[in-house]
């Protein structure tokens, strides 16, 4: 018998130890040190007595973390295995010494890490959650519009371009923004694409559903690199999130179904950072799974497998917003307790889902909207909560937990952006901007003719720009043309 030991890099097991027949073509044994137990003896049970060409076979290109690599340089989870002509490489891999590298390297590294355990840390509604914040001290509630200064505003638009009628947008990040378009002719409900933050070009990118006749679109998101949307049928309540490359202003390689649902999911509250997709798959509250788990995945393009970042007893509460790099997500914690939100901002870029801070909100007081901006956190309650202590007013709140609050009295209707000591709100017909430093506050006004609500945000969280569209009326108070804004911050 030949026995190896392996020690992975990147994963949740510690030690893996093989061992092969003499020949070295079945696998005799697996023994894993560290990990998650059951998932890691029901992987030693499966390959157990398994040719080890089958084990590599199926194995290879699961992985996560790190990259395994084998003797010649490629990715174990690569195209580069499916080539023409790879047969004679694999075959030479697969002999000797060379072998036996492959196996334990590729093998049964890739099954530590997909089976065993990721080095990406999956949150869960269980994991200890900090005190919830019931504040009876008014000291450690400062309200803006009574201790800060009323200033004019003089912010210009960079730029402002006029827009067809019926124009959503929604910026992420990058140098464009998801646009939701009235389509020219009468043969669409909608179609998709993108506004260029260069030169205020629109372009449509998608006509017509993937699923065709029956399906609307319902929501679209852009990231730099990822154009994502989801399609509804409204007759059965079915949906489909997609997901397909960017580059530039075009769609790139073959479009990919992320999610589905039906009836008893609501359509995902999703966003796209950098080349990936986040996005929230909820049981609906009316539907026959009401008791079944909230989860936040994330995908990108580049890999093949779906990533559970956070498992929530419940709905989570506010839409999962991206500052940063930081990840701001509302799920159910403290279950054993109550129903209690902790707003969680979790590092998207250091390879391991960190979270960076929490903060538990009193008893049944449910996040409007939240972001992590600058080391705090920026949300709103659109209700107001009897008995709970100050964070159950309506308004909009900047903060950390066990600090002081910067709290803004208005009714708050999107979720807030800005930069630096710089946060804009979106109040009924304007936008509050705060200056925390200088300790004032404006209004930032809608443009001319704009419908009662004035422009909207389609910018959420940390920006170097400010994106805002509106619905503007013609001189005979018609609704004609969407005016869109750029400012910079």
């Amino acid at each position: 018998m030949i026995s190896f030991d392996y020690k992975p890099q990147g994963v949740c097991a510690r030690n893996i130890h093989l061992d092969l027949s003499d020949d070295g073509n079945k696998v005799v044994g697996v023994e894993f040190t560290g990990g998650c137990n059951g998932n890691l003896k029901a992987i030693s049970k499966l390959v157990e007595g398994a040719p080890a060409d089958r084990v590599i076979e199926v194995l290879a290109g699961n992985t996560c973390g790190p990259l395994v690599t084998a003797e010649i340089g490629w990715n174990i989870d690569s195209q580069d295995w499916r080539r023409p002509g790879v047969g004679p490489i694999a075959d030479q891999i697969k002999n000797g010494i060379s072998r036996r590298g492959f196996v334990l390297g590729g093998a049964a590294a890739g099954a530590a890490t997909v089976l065993a355990g990721c080095s990406k840390k999956t949150g869960t509604s269980d994991d200890a959650a900090g005190e919830p914040q019931v504040i009876k001290d008014d000291s450690k509630i400062v309200s803006i519009t009574d201790e800060y200064e009323a200033v004019d505003i003089d912010l210009e638009p960079a730029a402002s371009w006029t827009l067809p009628l019926g124009t959503l947008l929604y910026y992420c990040d990058g140098d464009y923004a998801a646009a939701m378009m009235a389509p020219a002719s009468a043969l669409h409900a909608n179609t998709l694409g993108v506004l260029n933050l260069g030169d205020g070009s629109l372009t449509t990118l998608i006509e017509d559903p993937v699923e065709g006749t029956g399906y609307s679109f319902y929501d679209v998101r852009a990231g730099d690199g990822v154009f994502a949307w989801v399609e509804m049928n409204f007759a059965n309540s079915s949906w489909k999130l997609y997901a397909q490359s960017m580059a530039g202003a075009s769609l790139v390689g073959d479009v990919v179904e992320l999610d589905r649902g039906g009836k008893d999911y609501d359509p995902p509250m999703f966003t796209a950072f950098e080349s990936s997709v986040i996005w929230y798959k909820m049981p609906s509250t009316g539907g026959n799974k009401t008791s079944s788990d909230s989860y936040c995945y994330r995908r990108s393009l580049d890999e093949a497998k779906v990533e559970t970042i956070w498992k929530s007893t419940g709905r989570f509460a506010s839409a999962p917003r991206v500052s940063d790099g930081i990840l701001t997500i509302s799920p159910r914690v403290r279950n054993d307790e109550g129903v209690y939100y902790g707003m969680t901002a979790i590092d998207l870029t250091d390879g391991n889902n960190t979270k960076r801070a929490q903060l538990v909100l009193p008893s049944s007081v449910s996040p409007f909207e939240a972001v992590y901006m600058g080391d705090t956190f920026v949300f709103s309650i659109e209700a107001t909560y009897n008995g709970v202590g100050s964070l159950g007013n309506m308004g909009t709140y900047i903060g950390n937990e066990n600090g002081t609050f910067l709290f803004l009295s208005r009714e708050p209707l999107a979720c807030a952006a800005g930069r630096k000591n710089k946060y804009l709100v979106k109040v009924q017909a304007s936008h509050f901007l705060i200056d925390t430093s200088a300790k004032t506050y404006g209004s930032l006004l809608s443009p001319d003719r704009a419908l009662e609500y004035g422009d909207y945000p389609a910018t959420a969280g940390k920006s170097n720009t400010f994106l805002t569209y509106a619905t503007v009326r013609n001189s005979q108070g018609i609704p004609e043309t969407v005016t869109a804004r750029l400012f910079s911050l």
